[in-house]
């Protein structure tokens, strides 16, 4: 072997660090995608769990009785306050002797909130008369 071949054999110290540090570079990437996919999937189930809970609190309310506009307030498992927000849409509409139909919001914090879980509740004739 030649004395020329030998020292063509192999990297040099700035390919092998130049192969480190694009390895460095991937891997940092990577730990970041991963770390907002986390996040981001953490940030979906906090927000499924919010809206199954708040279906729960208006459940429970129809099951107590005839509606009656006005708010309830509570707190969710994980101590977040929300408000239940009942409305008789009859005035609204314009339907006078109809029976009533019942917005029913839940939002975390006040009324005035983005709702977790908001419905439409058709009425039966006579309850909440105007």
């Amino acid at each position: 072997m030649s004395p020329r071949r030998a020292r063509e054999d192999g990297f040099t110290t700035v390919e092998v660090l130049v192969a480190f540090a694009i390895a460095a570079a991937a891997t940092i990437m990577a730990f970041e995608i991963a770390g907002t996919a986390a996040g981001a999937v953490r940030r979906l189930e906090a927000r499924r769990i919010a809206a199954d809970e708040a279906e729960g609190v208006v459940l429970r309310r129809l099951a107590e009785g005839p509606l009656r506009p006005g708010l309830i307030q509570g707190r969710f498992s994980d101590g977040t306050p929300w408000t239940l927000a009942i409305l008789d849409l009859r005035p609204i509409l314009g339907l006078g002797r109809a029976p009533p139909l019942w917005r029913v919001r839940v939002t975390a914090g006040g009324p005035d909130a983005p709702p977790l879980y908001a419905t439409l509740v058709a009425g039966k004739p006579g309850e909440g008369a105007p």
